[in-house]
Protein backbone atom coordinates (compact mmCIF):
# COMPACT_ATOMS: atom_id res chain seq x y z
CA UNK A 1 0.00 0.00 0.00
CA UNK A 2 2.61 2.66 0.70
CA UNK A 3 3.90 1.91 -2.60
CA UNK A 4 1.28 3.88 -3.95
CA UNK A 5 2.11 7.14 -2.08
CA UNK A 6 5.91 6.81 -2.83
CA UNK A 7 6.89 4.35 -5.21
CA UNK A 8 3.75 5.11 -7.75
CA UNK A 9 5.54 4.26 -10.86
CA UNK A 10 6.41 0.90 -9.89
CA UNK A 11 2.87 0.62 -7.96
CA UNK A 12 1.12 1.75 -11.39
CA UNK A 13 2.92 -0.57 -13.68
CA UNK A 14 1.95 -3.96 -11.61
CA UNK A 15 -1.68 -2.78 -10.94
CA UNK A 16 -2.12 -1.60 -14.83
CA UNK A 17 -2.36 -5.57 -16.17
CA UNK A 18 -5.59 -5.85 -13.50
CA UNK A 19 -6.91 -2.96 -12.33
CA UNK A 20 -9.59 -3.62 -9.89
CA UNK A 21 -12.39 -1.31 -8.63
CA UNK A 22 -12.68 -2.55 -5.32
CA UNK A 23 -9.89 -0.94 -4.01
CA UNK A 24 -10.94 2.45 -5.18
CA UNK A 25 -14.22 2.53 -4.58
CA UNK A 26 -13.12 1.79 -0.81
CA UNK A 27 -10.70 4.59 -0.86
CA UNK A 28 -13.96 6.93 -2.17
CA UNK A 29 -15.85 5.17 1.33
CA UNK A 30 -13.67 6.16 3.35
CA UNK A 31 -12.95 10.12 2.24
CA UNK A 32 -16.92 10.32 2.65
CA UNK A 33 -16.87 8.81 5.67
CA UNK A 34 -14.16 11.12 7.25
CA UNK A 35 -16.50 13.91 5.01
CA UNK A 36 -19.36 13.35 6.98
CA UNK A 37 -18.07 13.28 10.34
CA UNK A 38 -16.53 16.57 9.66
CA UNK A 39 -19.78 18.07 8.64
CA UNK A 40 -21.68 17.10 11.79
CA UNK A 41 -20.43 20.10 13.98
CA UNK A 42 -21.38 22.76 11.35
CA UNK A 43 -24.34 21.12 10.90
CA UNK A 44 -25.20 20.77 14.58
CA UNK A 45 -24.05 24.31 15.84
CA UNK A 46 -26.27 25.51 12.41
CA UNK A 47 -29.58 24.04 13.43
CA UNK A 48 -28.85 24.54 17.31
CA UNK A 49 -29.22 28.57 16.42
CA UNK A 50 -32.91 28.22 14.31
CA UNK A 51 -36.00 28.24 15.78
CA UNK A 52 -37.82 25.26 17.24
CA UNK A 53 -39.83 24.90 14.26
CA UNK A 54 -36.76 25.07 12.16
CA UNK A 55 -35.05 22.14 13.99
CA UNK A 56 -37.54 20.22 12.99
CA UNK A 57 -35.28 19.60 9.57
CA UNK A 58 -32.41 18.57 11.60
CA UNK A 59 -32.66 15.30 10.40
CA UNK A 60 -33.24 15.90 6.67
CA UNK A 61 -29.78 18.26 7.38
CA UNK A 62 -27.59 15.30 8.67
CA UNK A 63 -29.23 13.26 5.81
CA UNK A 64 -28.31 15.74 2.87
CA UNK A 65 -24.74 16.16 4.57
CA UNK A 66 -23.89 12.82 4.72
CA UNK A 67 -25.28 11.15 1.29
CA UNK A 68 -23.36 14.80 -0.01
CA UNK A 69 -20.28 13.60 1.82
CA UNK A 70 -20.59 9.87 0.17
CA UNK A 71 -20.93 11.07 -2.97
CA UNK A 72 -18.51 14.04 -3.70
CA UNK A 73 -15.84 11.40 -3.74
CA UNK A 74 -17.23 9.36 -6.77
CA UNK A 75 -18.23 12.29 -8.66
CA UNK A 76 -14.61 14.08 -8.20
CA UNK A 77 -13.42 10.81 -8.84
CA UNK A 78 -15.28 10.60 -12.16
CA UNK A 79 -14.89 13.62 -13.57
CA UNK A 80 -10.59 14.04 -13.26
CA UNK A 81 -10.90 10.32 -14.89
CA UNK A 82 -12.91 11.77 -17.46
CA UNK A 83 -10.63 14.62 -18.15
CA UNK A 84 -7.53 12.92 -17.99
CA UNK A 85 -9.14 10.24 -20.52
CA UNK A 86 -10.41 13.26 -23.16
CA UNK A 87 -7.15 15.35 -22.22
CA UNK A 88 -5.01 12.29 -23.36
CA UNK A 89 -7.13 11.11 -26.42
CA UNK A 90 -7.01 14.81 -27.72
CA UNK A 91 -2.98 15.63 -27.27
CA UNK A 92 -1.36 12.17 -28.04
CA UNK A 93 -2.41 8.53 -29.31
CA UNK A 94 -2.91 7.07 -26.18
CA UNK A 95 -3.74 3.62 -25.35
CA UNK A 96 -6.16 1.48 -22.91
CA UNK A 97 -9.46 1.59 -21.58
CA UNK A 98 -11.36 4.57 -19.78
CA UNK A 99 -12.47 1.65 -17.26
CA UNK A 100 -8.30 0.92 -16.66
CA UNK A 101 -7.80 4.72 -16.34
CA UNK A 102 -11.03 5.28 -13.75
CA UNK A 103 -9.57 2.29 -11.92
CA UNK A 104 -6.39 3.54 -11.40
CA UNK A 105 -6.79 7.25 -10.80
CA UNK A 106 -9.00 5.97 -8.06
CA UNK A 107 -5.59 5.01 -6.04
CA UNK A 108 -4.54 8.46 -6.17
CA UNK A 109 -6.81 9.92 -4.00
CA UNK A 110 -5.62 8.43 -1.07
CA UNK A 111 -3.97 11.46 -0.37
CA UNK A 112 -7.21 13.37 -0.43
CA UNK A 113 -8.16 10.98 3.12
CA UNK A 114 -5.40 13.15 4.25
CA UNK A 115 -6.67 16.05 3.15
CA UNK A 116 -10.54 15.31 4.65
CA UNK A 117 -9.26 14.02 8.27
CA UNK A 118 -7.77 17.86 8.58
CA UNK A 119 -10.86 19.84 7.54
CA UNK A 120 -12.51 17.46 10.02
CA UNK A 121 -10.58 18.28 12.48
CA UNK A 122 -10.30 22.17 12.23
CA UNK A 123 -14.83 21.87 11.80
CA UNK A 124 -14.26 20.14 15.23
CA UNK A 125 -11.98 22.91 16.83
CA UNK A 126 -13.93 26.17 15.10
CA UNK A 127 -17.46 25.32 15.39
CA UNK A 128 -16.99 23.38 19.00
CA UNK A 129 -16.28 27.47 20.07
CA UNK A 130 -18.66 29.29 18.70
CA UNK A 131 -21.86 30.19 19.26
CA UNK A 132 -24.21 31.05 16.51
CA UNK A 133 -26.42 34.12 16.11
CA UNK A 134 -30.09 33.45 16.57
CA UNK A 135 -30.78 35.74 13.54
CA UNK A 136 -31.45 33.44 10.77
CA UNK A 137 -30.50 36.18 8.48
CA UNK A 138 -26.92 36.43 10.21
CA UNK A 139 -25.75 33.01 9.77
CA UNK A 140 -24.74 33.13 6.63
CA UNK A 141 -22.80 36.34 6.89
CA UNK A 142 -21.43 34.53 10.00
CA UNK A 143 -20.28 31.97 8.37
CA UNK A 144 -18.20 33.45 5.64
CA UNK A 145 -17.10 34.83 9.06
CA UNK A 146 -15.63 32.23 10.20
CA UNK A 147 -14.15 30.76 6.63
CA UNK A 148 -11.67 33.70 6.77
CA UNK A 149 -10.39 32.34 10.21
CA UNK A 150 -6.50 30.66 10.34
CA UNK A 151 -7.68 27.52 11.20
CA UNK A 152 -9.86 27.53 7.74
CA UNK A 153 -6.80 28.94 5.42
CA UNK A 154 -4.35 26.50 6.72
CA UNK A 155 -6.73 23.54 6.01
CA UNK A 156 -7.29 25.26 2.51
CA UNK A 157 -3.84 25.11 1.94
CA UNK A 158 -2.54 21.94 3.20
CA UNK A 159 -6.13 20.58 1.11
CA UNK A 160 -3.83 22.29 -2.29
CA UNK A 161 -0.64 20.31 -1.10
CA UNK A 162 -2.73 16.92 -0.90
CA UNK A 163 -3.93 17.47 -4.50
CA UNK A 164 -0.67 17.74 -6.00
CA UNK A 165 0.24 14.83 -3.97
CA UNK A 166 -2.69 13.16 -6.17
CA UNK A 167 -1.54 14.93 -9.09
CA UNK A 168 1.84 13.05 -8.76
CA UNK A 169 0.42 9.41 -8.53
CA UNK A 170 -1.94 10.44 -11.21
CA UNK A 171 0.94 11.30 -13.76
CA UNK A 172 2.01 7.95 -13.31
CA UNK A 173 -1.82 6.37 -13.09
CA UNK A 174 -2.31 8.23 -16.63
CA UNK A 175 1.06 6.91 -17.70
CA UNK A 176 0.81 3.04 -17.22
CA UNK A 177 -3.06 3.07 -18.11
CA UNK A 178 -2.62 5.08 -21.15
CA UNK A 179 0.68 3.80 -22.52
CA UNK A 180 2.28 7.57 -22.00
CA UNK A 181 5.55 9.43 -21.41
CA UNK A 182 5.96 10.78 -17.91
CA UNK A 183 5.79 14.03 -19.95
CA UNK A 184 2.87 13.23 -21.63
CA UNK A 185 1.28 12.17 -18.42
CA UNK A 186 2.39 14.93 -16.61
CA UNK A 187 0.63 17.36 -19.16
CA UNK A 188 -2.70 15.65 -19.64
CA UNK A 189 -3.07 15.87 -15.63
CA UNK A 190 -1.78 19.35 -14.90
CA UNK A 191 -4.31 21.45 -16.35
CA UNK A 192 -7.48 19.42 -14.34
CA UNK A 193 -5.55 19.72 -11.33
CA UNK A 194 -4.80 23.34 -11.87
CA UNK A 195 -8.28 24.38 -12.39
CA UNK A 196 -9.06 22.33 -8.81
CA UNK A 197 -6.27 24.35 -7.03
CA UNK A 198 -7.44 27.46 -8.39
CA UNK A 199 -11.46 26.48 -7.40
CA UNK A 200 -9.87 25.44 -3.90
CA UNK A 201 -8.02 28.47 -3.36
CA UNK A 202 -10.87 30.78 -4.48
CA UNK A 203 -12.12 33.33 -2.00
CA UNK A 204 -10.21 31.48 0.69
CA UNK A 205 -6.23 33.28 -0.40
CA UNK A 206 -7.05 34.75 -3.90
Amino acid sequence: MLDVLFNPDEFFERRSSEPGLVPPVGIMLVIGLVGAVGAVPSIQATFAALPEEAQAFSVVGYVAAAVGAFVGPFVRWLLFAGAFYVISAVLYDPEGSFRDLFALVGWGFIPAIFGAVVSAVVAFVVFSGVTFPSDPQQIQAFVRELQNRPEFLVAALLGVVFLLWSALLWTFAVRHARGLEVREAAITVAVPVVVAALWRLNGVVL
